[in-house]
């Protein structure tokens, strides 16, 4: 007989969305977000800044507000349909850093590609949703379940020392 009435037992964090779900999940976040940075900064960057630095200041802006706000935004709304993994403390810090080590060079070879055939032709949205339909799947689909266990050790390494 169980010691404990599973009834009672209060549930674990649910398991994360698949990688299909959480590639869609963050392009949704992902594309508004980088919009309105380039609706407001675009004006400041663009043409004035070469394109690694523009890339450079976009995705460190871009990377702490999705991972810290959009995204827990987006579990909010869709009721528990999405499901981003979760890791506290030093371990959410480092993921997110590892995150950005992953996207800041894929937005700068996808902008230094799409820049010179887009900028001034089309709107930001457009532009936007050019490099983000290219760049979100690449990342979420093939960088980063690559990146991200090779980079598991360190992420997890304070998580260990600190007894968390």
């Amino acid at each position: 007989m169980p010691l404990t009435d599973p009834s009672t037992a209060v549930p674990g964090p649910a398991a994360p969305s698949s990688i299909g779900r959480l590639t869609v999940a963050r392009w949704v976040g992902i594309y508004p977000t980088i919009t309105a940075l380039l609706l407001l900064l675009g004006p400041v960057l663009l043409g004035h800044l070469p394109t690694p630095l523009i890339s450079l200041l976009l995705t460190a802006l871009l990377v702490p507000i999705t991972q810290y706000v959009v995204f827990p935004l987006i579990e909010r709304l869709s009721a528990g349909r999405v499901r981003f993994p979760v890791l506290n403390g030093p371990a959410r810090h480092r993921t997110a850093l590892v995150v950005w080590a992953v996207t800041y060079p894929l937005i700068t070879l996808v902008l230094l590609v799409i820049l010179p055939l887009l900028a001034g032709h089309v709107p930001i949205p457009v532009l936007t949703l050019v490099v983000t339909l290219i760049a979100v799947p690449v990342q979420s689909l093939v960088l980063l379940p690559r990146i991200l266990p090779l980079a598991r050790p360190w992420i997890q390494a304070s998580t260990v020392r600190n007894g968390a």
